[in-house]
């Protein structure tokens, strides 16, 4: 799993670096449990479903032994808690949103590939989405509810990256970061009020993914989602055909040395590596 991560870094660094418009200043802290149970224990109220979480302001990352230890499946999971940490580090501690923390990471971790389709297709034909008001601070504790929060956050989040361009949203950003309320500063970069730009964002999705339910209703679109399906499952397993590492307990990675040098880490000494 130490290679694995190694590997994976630069290229997840390198795309969130990207999306946020901001670099790494600080070291990361990885660290692996040795079952579920010592994972949910050392954190509370982390919900069951759950297998790794991140705490920004120790810019820690904490993971429990995965049951898919697919190379994919593992840089997937590592993506997602390493956007958490860069956000918080770009906006200077101050937290957006829950919506938008959780979308950026979505966005960035390349997760939920073909799920994706199958949520923004049912809010299509149904019309009916979780109100982003009320996923401003928690998500659902439901396993499916809470899927469906973080498509429709990272589809959203996607939307407006596309609504106000790379700089200004990257501006946006800027505004967050020192302090000013997100949703005013939203609205003034778009130039909308947040239920406005709610609003244009669900009538986006019923174009883009209604005109299934047009052409031939729900049969079609149950034909449809299980092709893609099957299409994300067999990419799948050819990726999985990859040499997999197994998660070692105990692992922490190096909490001495920053995520900038995480390619590099695999040549130095072992020293940058605690076994616990």
């Amino acid at each position: 799993f130490a290679q694995m991560v190694k590997a994976q870094a630069p290229g997840a660094k390198k795309l969130i670096e990207q999306n946020l418009a901001a670099t790494f200043r600080q070291p990361i802290r990885v660290i692996i449990t040795e079952s579920g149970l010592d994972f949910h224990g050392l954190q509370a109220g982390v919900p069951e479903w759950a297998t790794a979480t991140a705490l920004p302001e120790q810019n820690t990352i904490y993971l429990q032994p995965l049951k898919d230890t697919s190379p994919e499946n593992l840089a997937v999971t590592f993506r997602h808690e390493l956007a958490h940490l860069l956000l918080f580090q770009r906006l200077h501690g101050h937290q957006p949103p829950r919506w938008f923390d959780e979308g950026m990471a979505v966005l960035s971790s390349g997760e939920f590939e073909y799920q994706r389709f199958i949520a923004l297709a049912q809010i299509a034909l149904s019309g009916r989405y979780i109100p982003f008001e009320e996923l401003d601070e928690r998500f659902p504790s439901d396993a499916e509810q809470a899927r469906t929060a973080y498509l429709q956050s990272e589809s959203l989040v996607s939307f407006l990256m596309a609504e106000l361009g790379r700089q200004n949203f990257s501006r946006l950003l800027d505004r967050a970061a020192s302090g000013e309320d997100f949703y005013l500063a939203l609205g003034e970069s778009s130039g909308m009020s947040f239920q406005a730009l709610q609003d244009k964002w669900a009538g986006q999705i019923r174009r883009r993914y209604g005109i299934i339910a047009v052409a031939g209703g729900s049969t079609t679109l149950w034909f449809l989602i299980t092709l893609l399906f099957l299409s994300a499952y067999i990419v799948k397993r050819r990726k999985s055909s990859q040499k997999q590492q197994m998660l070692e307990p105990g692992y922490i990675y190096p909490p001495e040395s920053g995520i900038d040098d995480v390619q590099a880490a695999g040549e130095e000494e072992e020293d940058d590596i605690e076994w616990h």
